[in-house]
């Protein structure tokens, strides 16, 4: 390997993008309300909803914005995080990789994580795809996902046991459930192991839980939602939608309609931007398709009215 840069260390960047006492106090009353809705002493939804990924800044904060006001519409019923996924994981390790990837994307990437928190006050959401790179932002983002093509990973799984933040453990993409109980049983407990220059050890960590994102066929239903012995969130996209954007409205819907009977159910996860499909534009995802910021006002609209 060519080194390219040398990065900063975490502590330095953290010193040159820091959070005000503010919205750190700000953060740690939001990261209070996901940790309770996460055990179930909330009974509100958690709604994780935003881009695919988050590859152009200025028009995420845009969309940020417009979430905020929503959000705060439905505060009673759901609390809202935004998705600001800066790595994004791919199975040929080829094509638009995020924001990371970018000329300059650690500092970016954070920097846009705290433009967020300060201007909306939203919490942000972001995949562990590179566990090296969690003490750069685990003093901003309150909830992190393990992906499908991650979740099998020891490491994935140790480093979860040690996060400040709730972690999310996808189902594979071959849409199997038993991989995804048992990350969430290996995040949950204590650990020692190596972790970049460091023997660590970890207690477990209590807000691990399972997010449902279909694989070769849906797995949201009633009868898998039935089996769940853990807390779980349901992708609207991905596998329980075949990724057509549009039909995240009926996934979430459905799911709404089993969590009368299966509490265990916590929240939904929904792709969403300002402009719909995806492209070029501004303001339109450059990855998977997401659906229009008129249709997710919409869908907030009719998940706030069946809760």
């Amino acid at each position: 390997m060519e080194i390219m840069a040398k990065l900063p260390t975490p502590c330095e960047l953290k010193q040159q993008l820091a959070l005000s006492p503010q919205v750190l106090a700000d953060k740690a009353s939001k990261d209070g309300e996901i940790a309770a809705i996460l055990r179930g002493d909330d009974r509100r939804l958690l709604l994780i909803i935003g881009p695919c990924s988050a590859n152009n800044p200025p028009a995420v904060l845009d969309y940020a914005h417009r979430l905020a006001e929503r959000a705060g519409q439905v505060a009673d019923k759901m609390l809202v995080a935004l998705r600001v996924y800066t790595a994004k994981p791919r199975t040929d390790c080829r094509g638009f990789l995020g924001l990371l990837h970018q000329p300059g994307g650690l500092p970016t990437a954070r920097k846009l994580h705290l433009d967020v928190l300060e201007q909306t006050g939203l919490p942000t959401a972001d995949e562990l795809l590179y566990t090296a790179l969690m003490p750069y932002f685990d003093d901003l983002v309150s909830y992190f996902a393990v992906g499908a093509r991650s979740v099998e990973n020891q490491e994935h799984r140790l480093v979860a046991s040690g996060a400040l933040a709730p972690v999310g453990m996808k189902n594979p993409l071959s849409g199997e459930i038993a991989p995804m109980l048992t990350a969430i049983n290996a995040a949950k407990a204590p650990h020692n192991f190596i972790y970049r220059d460091c023997e660590v050890q970890t207690t477990g960590n209590p807000l691990a839980h399972g997010i449902l994102r279909g694989g070769q066929a849906p797995n949201y239903g009633g009868d898998v939602l039935a089996r769940m012995t853990e807390p779980v969130i349901v992708d609207c996209s991905h596998g329980n939608s075949a990724k057509n954007p549009l039909r995240q409205r009926d996934v979430a819907l459905d799911v709404l309609k089993s969590r009368k009977k299966q509490p265990l159910v916590r929240g939904l996860m929904i792709e969403s931007f300002t402009m719909g499909g995806s492209g070029s534009l501004y303001g339109q995802s450059i990855t998977d398709p997401c659906l229009s910021w008129t249709d997710t006002r919409n869908l907030i609209e009719e998940i706030a009215f069946s809760l």
